[in-house]
């Protein structure tokens, strides 16, 4: 039985799932599932298929509406009809008698999201942008995402645990890492000095650190190139790195580049140099610690001050490195040493997965189902440790997949990652399997994504060349604020200001969780703040109009006994009830992984109420009665829109 203060539409669907799976031996999950809304009006406002329990339960589908009609009245449901068409249970909600019970609660809470009755430990970790560069747009769908499903989640009623993992080891922050060295600075000082971002300043040093020892490694295989055709594509790609370069040039944020160019070309060999600071940054030692984790550090301040514009909070950042260093790793290499599918593959120690395949899950239906293998792809052996004693992230990575489970004590993660990702996360779960983290691996989720793209836009993070977040964001805030003031004239600039960016804020975090995430997602920043339709904005500007009605009725506000029949004609009460609906759309959107199903349910109640609200006005209606029932219809609209956008973390605005 799910828990909560209920509504009188969640309370009645509850109780109709408990009466329909008493009677049919269903479990009640399953009961949920298939309890809808139904496609057409005269089958009621939810429908069951009853005939598909008529052989299992020995009872027809007339005699099962007559149990479950008894147990609602037994239970005090009585604003619930049940009839019997085709098979199929429908109930009517007397949507009169539900505006009466919610009359008088006016100010008052009256939709919450049904907590769940079985709670787990949770753990989503999401973003884990490598720090190296400011957050782009691929990292915002990942955020956006990771933070919507949590506060899904924890207002189902778990306990979710946020975290981030700092990819701190590995070549790319040791780029980053080498540039800082060559420049000899403090990144962090630096940045306040110059009032910079802390993760603007890094990324230029990595994009134009990684760019100089490329076109010093091409230069050196030109020399070395015994073809004329290799020579001049060699040619070709250092002729483009040199405008990448000169972009970079013109973009120096504190007159570095020289600095940097004259220190990298004072290197024989960078590759070198970057293998030796990576191996001994994995070793723990000085100065290759405190220089690499250091830069890591500045890149988060970072990255928080951007995640604090979007209202995006973590409860642990895992550092890769501290893995490595507390000996989590080594202890992930003495196990897969230990397992009979470990061997040697290409003189670097591995794990036999294909032979693990084979052997375990093939022969195993719960294995096969978990582990969803795709069909005629061979997964290689996985290899743990290169013969150079450095490990591959795929071992750190399953290193912290059991750390995540074990911190925590969690019964389920969640690890919002690319979908470009899907090979490497399985490899992970199967390798987990393979060592004896049989449990860990099937609790482990990837909740993958596609990638998010702009019009004519590419992205190359080694090059410099993102879509940075921060840009997006004032790029989006300040499109809002001229359409703020226009509809604002002589409103106060803090305050035009601050609605600006509440809007900037609604418009991405919705447009990244509006598609379904299997799906790529193009991001058109004038459709992302489309006031009149189908986006985050939208939503608050339905929000807001709700608000200032409820502002105009003033003390008419108050909610008294509405008539029924007002209530029961075809828009008033489909209102009524899709408001109402909202807290049990979140619930199953919650336990679906599904924000888009929650997306499109808000955008569904916002286009019902403006179309109403243009042809059935509230504050100019004379009869008390119907009065009542239009203002409970602008409050249920107004509490649903806060409560769904509350969750997709798109800001409530009084005003727009």
């Amino acid at each position: 039985m799910e828990v909560s203060w209920l509504d009188p539409y969640t309370k009645a669907f509850d109780a109709i799932v408990d009466a329909i799976s008493e009677v049919i031996g269903e479990d009640r999950r399953r009961v949920s599932y298939l309890l809808a809304v139904p496609s057409r009006r005269e089958y009621g406002d939810l429908s069951f298929p009853a005939i598909r329990y008529v052989k299992s339960s020995g009872l027809s589908a007339e005699e099962i509406a007559v149990r479950v009609r008894e147990i609602l009245e037994e239970r005090g449901i009585n604003y619930v009809g049940v009839s019997v068409l085709k098979g199929y249970l429908n109930f009517t909600l007397d949507v009169g008698a539900i505006a009466e019970k919610l009359a008088g609660m006016a100010g008052e809470k009256i939709l919450e999201v049904p907590r769940t009755g079985e709670p787990l430990k949770i753990v989503v970790e999401h973003t884990s942008a490598n720090p190296i560069h400011p957050l782009h747009m691929g990292h915002a769908r990942n955020t956006c995402l990771g933070d919507t499903l949590s506060r899904m989640l924890m207002a189902r009623g778990h306990n979710v645990n946020r975290r981030f993992y700092v990819d701190d080891v590995g070549k790319q922050v040791a780029v980053a890492a080498l540039g800082v060295k060559v420049l000899g600075i403090d990144p962090m000082e630096e940045a306040v000095k110059h009032g910079l971002k802390p993760d603007h300043l890094v990324g230029w040093i990595y994009a134009a650190t990684h760019t100089i020892i490329d076109i010093k490694r091409l230069k050196k295989a030109a020399g070395e190139a015994e073809r004329d055709e290799d020579k001049r594509r060699i040619m070709g790609e250092i002729e483009d790195l040199m405008s990448v370069l000169a972009d970079l040039e013109s973009k120096d944020p504190a007159g570095y580049f020289n600095r940097l160019l004259e220190g990298l070309s004072r290197i024989d060999d960078p590759e070198k140099t970057l293998s030796e600071m990576m191996i001994r940054y994995e070793k723990g030692l000085e100065p290759e610690r405190t220089l690499i984790r250091g830069v890591a550090t500045t890149v988060l301040e970072g990255f928080k001050q951007t995640l604090a514009r979007l209202d995006v909070e973590f409860d642990a950042w895992d550092w890769e490195s501290s893995l490595v260093w507390e000996g989590l790793v080594e202890r992930v290499l003495e196990e897969a040493r230990r397992s009979p599918y470990f061997i040697y593959y290409k003189g670097a120690e591995a794990l036999d997965l294909p032979r693990f395949i084979r052997e375990r899950v093939k022969p195993d239906p719960e294995l096969r189902r978990h582990f969803r293998l795709p069909r005629g792809f061979e997964i290689p052996p996985l290899i743990l440790r290169r013969s150079d004693g450095t490990t591959l992230y795929t071992t750190r990575d399953i290193a912290y997949s059991i750390y995540k489970f074990e911190v925590t004590g969690a019964d389920k993660v969640y690890n919002v990652v690319g979908a470009e990702q899907r090979l490497s996360q399985l490899q992970v779960r199967l390798a987990l399997a393979a060592i004896g983290y049989t449990s860990i691996a099937i609790n482990m989720v990837h909740y993958d994504y596609e990638l998010v793209t702009l019009p004519r836009m590419k992205m190359s993070s080694r090059r410099g060349r993102i879509v940075v977040l921060d840009d997006i964001l004032e790029t989006l805030r300040t499109l809002a604020e001229e359409e703020v003031e226009k509809r604002n004239p002589g409103a106060p600039r803090d305050w035009v200001r601050g609605v600006a960016e509440k809007i900037a804020v609604g418009a991405l975090r919705f447009r990244m969780v509006q598609t379904s995430p299997q799906k790529p997602l193009l991001f058109d920043i004038e459709k992302a703040l489309d006031l009149a339709e189908n986006s985050g904005p939208y939503l608050q500007y339905t929000y807001a109009r709700a608000s200032s009605i409820l502002r105009k009725l003033g003390a008419n506000a108050q909610l008294q006994p509405p008539r029924r029949d007002a209530c029961e004609s075809p828009k008033r009460r489909e209102l009524i009830l899709q408001a109402l609906r909202t807290p049990r759309v979140a619930a199953k959107a919650a336990d679906d992984l599904a924000p888009e199903d929650l997306a499109v349910h808000l955008l569904k109640l916002a286009d019902l109420f403006n179309s109403w609200y243009q042809e059935d006005p509230v504050i100019r209606e004379p009869d008390v009665g119907a009065r009542s029932c239009k203002t409970l219809i602008v409050y249920l609209v107004r509490e649903a829109l806060s409560l769904g956008l509350g969750l997709l973390g798109v800001p409530v605005l009084e005003r727009m």
